[in-house]
């Protein structure tokens, strides 16, 4: 019996993280896919329930101030999204029809109250992400250690949070809104 289902979401190019974050949730118990991200209409398609519906919404992302960045598509493929290179609080909470889940981004500055409030519109039960610009590996180390102690050992999410924060480096960037 799997202890989660969680959805890694790979969202433009953020080198092996996926893929490392994918292999860690499966070994805490978590069945799990990952789901590449090749437009806005994929990602879309996430949050609005199309193509996720798992406890867990890992995206694995860049941002800066203006919210999770996407890679820039020709001019034809543009025209017919959603939105384009970048996904607000506003178009997260328009767009979003999350069924509960924990949502985990990695992004630089995707932690901000405007972000999480805007996924927390859209239906999830808890948004972690960083506020500022942590290190890539901490933001592994800090998804790394967050599962281990809530799908592996069953702590709670605040507690898990906690102890993932306090790993040193720039996993304190990390936040819990919910």
């Amino acid at each position: 019996m799997f202890a989660a289902t969680a959805d890694v979401v790979a969202i433009g190019h953020t080198g092996g993280e996926p893929y490392a974050l994918r292999a860690l949730l499966a070994e805490y118990g978590a069945d799990v896919r990952l789901l590449p991200v090749g437009s806005p209409r994929h990602l879309a398609d996430v949050l609005n329930g199309t193509l996720s519906r798992a406890d867990h919404l890992v995206l694995c992302c860049h941002g800066d101030e203006r919210g999770i960045l996407l890679d820039e598509l020709a001019p034809e493929i543009a025209a017919e999204q959603p939105f384009n290179d970048v996904l607000t609080p506003g178009i997260a909470a328009e767009l979003g029809r999350l069924d509960k889940p924990v949502v985990l981004s990695t992004g630089c500055m995707t932690g901000s109250d405007a972000m999480a409030r805007g996924f927390l519109d859209a239906g999830c039960s808890a948004y972690i992400a960083p506020q500022g610009y942590p290190d890539g590996t901490a933001a592994v180390a800090f998804a790394a250690a967050f599962y281990y102690r809530t799908l592996a050992l069953g702590t709670p999410l605040t507690g898990a949070v906690a102890a993932a924060r306090a790993l040193g480096g720039d996993t304190d960037l990390f936040r819990l809104w919910h």
